[in-house]
């Protein structure tokens, strides 16, 4: 059985659900392995090993993450582990971890219901659609621009915490599915002034800077979407 000393990610060649947990990863000064294969989406064995998803807790879905003898699918989770070993995010208080798994959990809301836009409901009515990803972004947006800072980060810290680059996955780095679906209903996130600030900002941390400007997966778009 192979074990990995770093952290070890399974997904596909784009940015999807594994996106904030790579975010997460090169943020907090984590280095981890990769297997990205197109080919896993939907199987039940992974494709390179012939291993089971089972023994991830996962009947078919990715991401899934090994890390020594730990094994472990959903994206929360492994978001919510990247981060709770994360050197830089060692001192983070139970509260702003709370805050930052809420951050999380929003994320992986809009996610869901852009996918669901973009590979379901266009295909049968792309007006709605439109109108889907539209009203599913004010709604969020007004959310954000109104809680969130001026100025700094979200956990009032001198760096992001996973809070940050969750709002950065939906609004900027991160292109399916988030990018696809702002396309598709023409979309422009710069009208929340905050929410614009906030992720130039969150973009300017040199980790996350040095991550994006090597990232093969954060813009991929494998379906022509």
């Amino acid at each position: 059985m192979t074990t990995f000393e770093n952290p070890h990610l399974i997904y596909a060649p784009i940015a999807g659900r594994a996106e904030l947990a790579r975010l997460i990863a090169a943020a907090g000064g984590i280095t981890i392995t990769e297997s990205v294969n197109m080919a896993n989406f939907g199987s039940t064995d992974l494709q390179e090993t012939g291993e089971s998803k089972k023994n991830y807790m996962s009947p078919s879905g990715m991401p899934l993450l090994q890390h020594g003898d730990l094994k472990v699918s959903q994206s929360g989770a492994i978001e919510a582990y990247m981060a709770s070993i994360a050197p830089r995010y060692k001192d983070l208080t139970q509260q702003q971890r709370a805050v930052d798994m809420m951050f999380m959990g929003i994320k992986e809301e809009i996610l869901h219901n852009c996918a669901k836009a973009i590979f379901t409901t266009q295909k049968a009515d792309k007006d709605k659609a439109v109108k889907d990803v539209c009203a599913l972004f004010d709604k969020w947006g007004a959310v954000f621009e109104d809680q969130i800072p001026t100025e700094g980060f979200i956990q009032g810290l001198p760096y992001p915490t996973p809070a940050d680059l969750a709002l950065l996955n939906i609004t900027t780095a991160g292109y399916m599915p988030f990018g696809s679906a702002r396309k598709l209903a023409q979309y422009d996130f710069g009208k929340w002034k905050k929410v614009t600030a906030l992720c130039d900002r969150v973009k300017a941390d040199e980790n996350v800077s040095k991550y994006l400007s090597e990232s093969d997966n954060t813009e991929a778009n494998p379906f022509g979407m």
